[in-house]
């Protein structure tokens, strides 16, 4: 016998997939219902006409709840058999840190497969070019990897490049880490660089998400929307490398706008995909530049996420290398030829 929780699931999945609802009518909806009180159960026991006039649902929505579709089922029972659950905005389960962030813009979904305890955890967004510098690749190695081993959260897309190279790093260090999707689920295939992880492992250390109706292919506003998501998702954000437009600078600038701490690499002489950085720094970012060792000084990330509102949650640390050093330096790159 279905739950409540498991019908209000239902329910959002159907509506997702009904004519003409997208995400801020879908909210909409969902918030009404929380707001009169009424469970799935109770909405769908409603009549059309209460339907249309309360919830300004259209006829063909309307019809859509009342039949039986065959396709709509096999997805769900598709995504059941992956072991992903439904979070929704306004129910239990659902990310605090994304509502207070993203607040009435939030999603009102979210596809979740793997470890769900990792939304509670202290959490670091890492944005970068799909071609990364080479120097740009391994700041994001070595910054996922000092992050990880502190218990922090390490959050990205899941492109080549940057998002990627943080991924693996977080997981080879034994820390956790987030992969936000800018397609449906059912699109989510596992990439070679991160098989390591799951052949012979569970999801333990890694969770999976998207907003997306889950047969969606990936598109480019869906991807800017992602990384709203991102944002949202975030105790703070790290520019890697971003150009002067497209999907990475769009994030620094919704991080800005979002109030959500903002960190950028500042290169000495900023290779061709980091022309964006210097941007970022010029309005208020806070710049990541090298010990002299060569690894990143994430001091003063350290202590954002410490002064954030779970600072329980960040172990101390005793690793040298994040303590804070004399005269950090910006990275240096190897001279264009």
């Amino acid at each position: 016998m279905k739950t409540a929780q498991d019908q209000i699931e239902s329910l959002a999945f159907r509506l997702q997939h009904a004519p003409g609802v997208g995400a801020a009518t879908l909210r909409s909806i969902l918030r009404r219902m929380q707001q009169e009180g009424l469970d799935a159960a109770a909405f769908l026991s409603l009549e059309d006409r209460e339907l249309q006039g309360r919830f300004k649902l259209k006829c063909e929505v309307c019809d859509f709840l009342r039949r039986h579709d065959d396709s709509i089922d096999a997805k769900w029972l598709q995504l059941e058999k992956m072991g992903v659950h439904l979070l929704i905005d306004g129910q239990p389960g659902y990310p605090a840190r994304i509502g207070r962030t993203l607040g009435s813009t939030a999603p009102p979904v979210l596809y979740a497969m793997g470890n769900l305890d990792l939304l509670a955890l202290p959490s670091v967004g890492f944005g970068g070019s799909r071609k990364a510098s080479e120097k740009g690749i391994k700041i994001t190695e070595d910054s996922a990897a000092l992050l990880a081993r502190e218990g922090i959260n390490v959050v990205s897309g899941y492109a080549q490049g940057v998002d990627l190279a943080a991924h693996r790093a977080a997981l080879d260090a034994g820390g956790s880490t987030t992969l936000v999707l800018a397609e449906g689920m059912l699109h989510f295939r596992i990439k070679e660089d991160l098989r390591r992880f799951f052949d012979g492992e569970s999801l333990s250390r890694v969770l999976v998400l998207s907003e997306f109706p889950p047969s969606l292919a990936w598109k480019a506003h869906s991807a800017m929307a992602r990384n709203r998501t991102i944002c949202g998702l975030s105790d703070a954000l790290v520019i890697i490398e971003s150009g002067l437009d497209g999907g990475t600078f769009e994030a620094g600038k919704t991080a800005m706008n979002l109030k959500v701490p903002l960190f950028s690499v500042a290169y000495a002489s900023p290779p061709p995909s980091a022309a964006g950085n210097t941007f970022f720094l010029e309005h208020g970012a806070s710049p990541i530049k090298q010990t002299r060792d060569g690894l990143p000084n994430l001091a003063g990330l350290i202590a954002v996420l410490s002064a954030s509102q779970m600072p329980s949650a960040i172990p101390q640390s005793s690793a040298p290398e994040l303590s804070l050093r004399e005269d950090p330096t910006p990275y240096r790159t190897k001279p264009q030829s």
